[in-house]
């Protein structure tokens, strides 16, 4: 994939007017949960309306509006249509792909990065009881995770190596590619959490020849919560035969048939029970400024203001928790100092919108909608606040 070069996108700022909060707050939280577009008012109501109008008889719709979903949440991926299923969160597609290994024999091995996002570690903790050896690769640093060391980790008794692409308390990114290489040639799977990147940054499975990938809509992409998706090659289809399922996953849905399941043939096998189509109007809406801009524009602007706080925050001693590479850092800067969790609490009640994180500090995540003035005036006050101004 082509490097990216930071480049402030000016006439982004046409998109502000979708996002109400930006009328009286400064908005640098993406990476926690992205700015509400005014979109999805319009998009709940017609949630509404179908359900009003159709009943019962809506189904059908919804089934529509639930792959139209998950198709443009693939174009996020690099992935074609017809092969990304939705669900409410990632930790269910977890716990799913976990459902579908048998960890009774010797391959029972599970690589992850010790700082992978506590919810994902909670669901393969769980898996010990049924015989999974959860191998946690540890940090020096706390920031990021050694390549090397995550490469000699997996090896023949290793089942799956679920990883995430950007490590939540630094924005550090993690090989995707050289860790899929190394999976496969020890006949391994790799599931890859997108969360902290997708909508920030280009992604594309392919690529990375991932075997699994996951995330989900309320960071970067600015599509609420209770929209996850989940992309898998076609070919394991067969072989992963989810414990973990529901009357969405059956071949026929409504024919309501005794267990048994008879799993849907296609990608729709790692459905479970009954969706959450509210979420799925609102997703779908989300998603087309992104589209619109496209996700190369968006990370060259992002680059360009983390640019702005990376400099500002050495040039006053801060602590960059972070990256510095452009090519090694997620949409987010962490930037830390002795009273910085005092100091968020401030910022956000005046209405700098932003995240704290023990051992992280701040994280502060520039998006499409942000502008140059804007990062200026909150690492104004970041200098004041830590007593660097």
């Amino acid at each position: 994939m082509t490097a990216i070069r930071p480049q402030f996108q000016p006439d982004l700022a046409r998109y502000r007017e979708d996002y109400p909060i930006l009328a009286d707050t400064t908005y640098m939280n993406s990476n926690s949960m992205g700015a509400m577009p005014r979109q999805a008012v319009a998009a709940l109501a017609q949630y509404a309306a179908d359900w009003a109008r159709e009943g019962v008889e809506v189904w059908p719709h919804w089934f529509d509006v639930l792959q139209a979903t998950a198709d443009s949440a693939a174009r996020f991926l690099g992935a074609p249509a017809g092969q990304t299923i939705l669900n409410q969160n990632v930790a269910y597609f977890q716990a799913a792909v976990a459902s579908a290994l048998d960890f009774s024999g010797p391959r029972n091995k599970v690589v992850v990065e010790a700082l992978q996002f506590p919810n994902v570690l909670y669901v393969w903790d769980r898996y010990r009881e049924l015989g999974a050896d959860l191998h946690l690769v540890p940090s020096d640093d706390g920031m990021t995770i050694p390549l090397e060391r995550m490469l000699a980790a997996i090896d023949e008794r290793t089942a799956i190596v679920p990883i995430s692409h950007g490590i939540y308390v630094s924005g550090a990114l993690q090989d995707v590619k050289a860790i899929c290489a190394r999976a496969h040639e020890v006949g391994a799977l790799v599931m890859v959490d997108v969360y902290q990147t997708v909508g920030v940054m280009p992604i594309d499975v392919h690529e990375w020849d991932a075997d699994l990938v996951v995330g989900g809509s309320h960071k970067w992409l600015c599509g609420g919560p209770g929209t996850a998706f989940m992309w898998m090659k076609p070919a394991l289809r067969e072989r992963m035969r989810p414990r973990l399922t529901g009357w969405m996953g059956h071949a026929d849905p409504f024919n309501f048939e005794a267990p048994p399941i008879r799993y849907a043939s296609d990608h729709r096998h790692f459905l479970a029970g009954t969706p959450s189509m509210p979420a799925y109007y609102v997703a779908r809406a989300a998603y087309e400024n992104l589209h619109a801009i496209g996700l190369d524009r968006i990370r060259a602007h992002n680059l360009a203001l983390a640019h702005i706080i990376i400099e500002r925050a050495q040039a006053r001693g801060l602590t960059v928790h972070s990256p510095l590479a452009d090519d090694q850092r997620t949409g987010f800067v962490a930037v830390d100092f002795p009273s910085s969790e005092a100091a968020s609490k401030q910022l956000i009640a005046e209405r700098f919108k932003l995240d704290w994180r023990p051992n992280c500090g701040l994280r502060l995540g520039p998006h499409f909608y942000n502008t140059e003035a804007e990062v200026q005036r909150l690492m104004d006050r970041v200098a004041v606040l830590a007593g660097r101004a």
